[in-house]
């Protein structure tokens, strides 16, 4: 684990190396996320992984019920389902992952601190068609390996980066899928320009998603401009879920 994590996150992550295995057979197909970007993409619509949360150390705290959420963002047209599973200060659950995966046909991510292959095997196992890795909670060596080992389930990897020196770090280890996160997990501070500047330095060839902060169908439409593929949308839609009917058609 890197030296410089700090505070809460230094918190998450070892809480995350503790975290017990959950043996379970899935019950769902793998859902491609790539292909089903492509797909929305190809509709005219916005691809938008809108995500179920209800706390957050930025201070979001919603009551909401899981499956209802769920399938209202599947209703209205979003491309897949974020689920964030850290039990601590998220207070989400592997309990709501695979509920909502139960409950959806669209891809499903689980969204965690993940530092082991246990995290992954679990998230297999609950019906998450991608898991998100964090660069800045990982080694190069570890990167590398978790990104071959979640590969190993046919599931793809989203790989979150905030900076520049992180996101070399990602392409070197042959991410195909970049999730470009606009809050700094140490400050909390969001900075949206980080987005527009790292958008323009992925290859055109790696999938790109846009990550926190996004409140606005204009907002949407600038970083489109600026090349991003997707949107990951957690508070906003957590606070007023309709919003989705707007964003898939920014």
């Amino acid at each position: 684990m890197p030296r410089y994590l700090s505070g809460w996150l230094n918190d998450v992550v070892k809480n995350a190396f503790k975290r017990g295995y959950i043996s379970k057979t899935r019950e769902r197909p793998i859902h491609d996320f790539v292909q089903r970007v492509i797909e929305v993409k190809g509709s005219g619509r916005t691809p938008v992984i809108a995500e179920y949360k209800r706390r957050s150390p930025s201070g979001l705290n919603v009551e909401a019920d899981p499956i209802a959420y769920s399938k209202l963002m599947e209703r209205n047209g979003a491309a897949a389902l974020s689920v964030i599973t850290e039990n601590t200060i998220f207070s989400g659950s592997y309990e709501y992952l695979e509920i909502i995966a139960r409950s959806v046909k669209i891809p499903v991510l689980m969204k965690d601190f993940v530092v082991t292959e246990a995290q992954v095997d679990t998230g297999f196992n609950l019906g998450a068609d991608m898991v998100l890795l964090i660069v800045r909670i990982l080694t190069e060596r570890e990167l590398e390996g978790l990104i071959e080992y979640v590969r190993s389930y046919r599931m793809e990897p989203l790989v979150e980066v905030h900076d520049e020196n992180e996101l070399e770090m990602a392409l070197r280890c042959g991410a195909k899928v970049i999730g470009i996160n606009s809050r700094d997990l140490l400050t909390l501070k969001v900075e949206k320009e980080k987005v527009r500047t790292i958008l323009p330095l992925i290859p055109s060839e790696v999938l790109k998603v846009a990550e926190s902060g996004i409140q606005s169908t204009e907002e949407i439409r600038e970083l489109k401009r600026a090349g991003a593929d997707a949107f990951l949308i957690g508070t906003s839609l957590m606070k007023e879920p309709d919003k989705i009917k707007d964003f898939v058609n920014a």
